[in-house]
């Protein structure tokens, strides 16, 4: 049965079904010591299953009865769920997600990006959370004021660094860890400018936060779609693993 994973039981079931699952063994259990007790309606547990509500999307590690599963997705109003187990009944395979990793103490090649541009620009460690939210949800205002505050917290605790490359005070490219723990770091929202895509900024900004995070001795990890496989093996990543992006058949 899926319940609220709000108590030492739940809890202990939903991190027993992130354990070696590519990506979400560190995203999931994060988020839910982070956020599980100021957001009680967004974590749930079966005997096999995590799960995280995240309004109409939803992240998924082990299984459930597929019945019980679609039943309960169609409740809490979700349209998508990436999962590392079981589709919900009646759900169609949207996508398949490729996982990749860079060990701990391994180092990425420095690819290659038009050097006079790359030179122009100045790298920031430390960029605003206001200005990274504007930058990656300009026309969203809800995911711009959640992105805000879930980054804010996570940064206070040290389990979060993003960096961004400036064009004066402008933000043109970022991508960050927003999940530190237990040896591993995993990296998303990575967005570059439309001007300056294909220029080669983005790849290595991305190479540079990984190889920063895999010098540390973190072992670094992403997901995909599966049309951005080439960008990250050509980076020098290793495909560890593949969860499933499924679609509700009401959308």
């Amino acid at each position: 049965m899926i319940a609220c994973a709000n108590t030492p039981a739940g809890k202990k079931r939903f991190r027993r079904a992130c354990r070696g699952v590519p990506c979400l063994e560190v995203f999931l259990p994060m988020e839910q010591a982070l956020f599980g007790r100021s957001q009680p309606g967004r974590f749930y547990a079966g005997p096999s299953l995590a799960l995280d509500i995240g309004g109409a999307d939803a992240w998924a590690a082990g299984g459930a009865n597929p019945e019980e599963l679609a039943s309960f997705l169609a409740f809490c109003g979700c349209r998508s769920l990436i999962t590392s187990g079981s589709a919900p009944a009646g759900w169609r395979q949207a996508e398949q997600m490729p996982c990749f990793a860079l060990g701990a103490r391994e180092r990425l090649p420095v690819p290659p990006a038009e050097e006079s541009l790359w030179a122009s620009l100045r790298l920031e460690t430390e960029p605003s959370a206001g200005v990274l939210a504007r930058f990656l949800y300009p026309d969203q205002t809800q995911q711009r004021e959640d992105y805000y505050s879930a980054l804010c917290t996570k940064r206070s605790r040290g389990l979060a660094r993003v960096w961004a490359l400036m064009d004066g005070g402008r933000i043109v490219a970022t991508v960050g860890a927003y999940a530190i723990r237990g040896g591993e770091a995993y990296l998303a929202c990575g967005c570059t400018a439309e001007p300056l895509r294909d220029r080669g900024m983005g790849g290595r900004l991305i190479a540079s936060l990984a190889n920063e995070l895999a010098g540390q001795g973190l072992r670094v990890s992403l997901v995909c779609h599966p049309e951005r496989a080439h960008f990250y093996q050509r980076l020098g990543f290793q495909q560890v693993g593949m969860l499933t992006r499924w679609q509700s058949s009401q959308t």
